[in-house]
């Protein structure tokens, strides 16, 4: 029967782990193929957040693969077990689908088997070993350096990402591919930045070419930033020439004639090109969206993040939560355990809003859980525009411009209350209410 409660849906997602019954070590669903678990994984890359990947890293380097969920929320940060039940076994069932399997009745079983904790009571996932070689084949593991020979060396070098595997990885995050100028690079733009990246082209469709992706020489001013993201590399020249890196600045190198030029990079693992991309897209001060429901593209603004963050670590966790790939909604999620005001708890149909607005706010506190409400779409909207606030107890106040019979049709009523409310929240309720709020 499907859940429809609040306790019903989170009972559902707690079958992830700690309600899981100690069991034989024994496989709870067939046995998968590391092939099946690289391909499903690669389906799903895109959806899983920040710290479901974290945990399933932190799982898979475990002692013998095997953590206990207290341990996993420990190592990412969650504030209780009962926070990575709900995301490990959103992904567990995420993982099943992209499986085309069935989803076991504890969800996490398409990750791990189970045996009892005689340490702390509680049941202990090990990871199937199919699934920590997938890991490591797609890069997501490092291999120790004194492992880096025969097979683990080959393993490290399938790790790098093929051209068609870049080509991918840019096309998911935005980039479009314009009428190409030459047979040797494949240009690539992004409505955020105001230079286009080159791919290198190959004859090979699986070619994995050590630096594959060719960025203006612009960036050399932030070259240090980049390389030192875990996994990047720079080329084998201190610049990469060719006359079809169009826009690009020329230089003479050798020839009769001046020739374009540019910083090319390679990536040991797609996790590399990822964070690389997030870098350079979440330092741009403009960004173009998409309205809903529309083609049409607009640009809005964003502020300098490099000048708002006081340190290299806080700036990093800003670009991120700007560009939507920080654990800010997971801490959210974990908090809230569903909408603030009402028994929804279908992740999907929730909205992580800032109660005083990132344009307003400062770096600390645009990362900080108690700035932060997670709303139906209904409620989160009006609340944006500034059409509902609420007190220092919690309760809803309805503005003047939103009219009764809207309000009834949108189920937004005067009894209406946050589920709970600590003092932290009081500050920034506040300056919603004397700021945003259409009295």
């Amino acid at each position: 029967m499907e859940p429809k409660s609040k306790d019903q849906w989170r009972d559902f997602l707690a079958t992830a782990m700690e309600t899981a019954p100690p069991v034989t070590p024994a496989r709870a669903i067939r046995q998968l193929s590391t092939q099946e678990y690289v391909q499903a994984l690669r389906l799903i890359e895109p959806e899983i957040t920040d710290k479901q990947r974290r945990m399933l890293i932190g799982h898979a380097q475990a002692k013998e693969n095997a953590l206990t969920m207290l341990e996993l929320a420990e190592q990412v940060g969650f504030p209780s077990y009962s926070a990575a039940n709900l995301q490990y076994g959103l992904l567990a069932g995420k993982l099943a689908d992209s499986l085309a399997i069935a989803r076991p009745k504890f969800l996490v079983y398409v990750i791990a088997r189970f045996d009892a904790d005689p340490e702390t009571s509680h049941s202990r996932a090990y990871m199937y070993p199919e699934l920590v070689d997938a890991l490591q084949e797609l890069g997501w593991l490092e291999v120790p350096a004194c492992s880096r020979s025969g097979s683990a060396a080959r393993t490290l070098f399938n790790a790098r990402p093929s051209i068609q595997e870049v080509l991918s990885v840019l096309l998911r995050a935005g980039f479009q591919r314009p009428q190409q100028s030459g047979l040797k690079v494949v240009r690539m733009e992004h409505p955020r930045l105001s230079e286009a990246l080159f791919v290198k082209q190959s004859t090979s469709l699986e070619s994995r070419l050590h630096a594959p992706l060719v960025l203006h020489p612009r960036y050399e001013e932030r070259l240090q930033q980049i390389l030192a993201i875990a996994g990047v590399e720079r080329g084998s020249t201190s610049y990469y020439h060719n006359s079809n890196l169009r826009g690009f600045p020329k230089r003479r190198n050798g020839g009769e004639a001046d020739i374009a030029y540019g910083i090319d990079l390679g990536f040991s693992h797609a996790a590399a090109l990822k964070q690389t991309l997030e870098y350079l897209l979440g330092a741009k001060t403009a960004v173009a969206v998409a309205l809903p429901g529309s083609q049409e593209l607009v640009e809005v603004e964003v502020l300098d993040l490099s000048e708002q963050a006081h340190t290299d670590t806080e700036r990093d966790a800003l670009i991120k939560a700007r560009i939507g790939q920080s654990g800010y909604r997971d801490d959210l999620l974990a908090y809230w355990g569903g909408c603030a005001i009402t028994d929804c708890c279908v992740p999907e149909l929730l909205r992580a809003s800032h109660i005083k607005p990132w344009r307003a706010a400062s770096p600390t506190e645009r990362l900080d859980p108690f700035n932060g409400l997670l709303l139906t779409p209904n409620l989160d909207l009006a609340f944006d525009l500034g059409l509902i606030s609420f007190d220092d107890q919690g309760q809803i106040l309805l503005g003047e411009h939103l009219d009764p019979d809207s309000a009834r049709a949108l189920n937004i009523t005067p009894c209406l209350r946050l589920r709970q409310i600590e003092p932290q929240h009081r500050g920034y309720l506040a300056w919603h209410r004397e700021h945003l709020f259409r009295k």
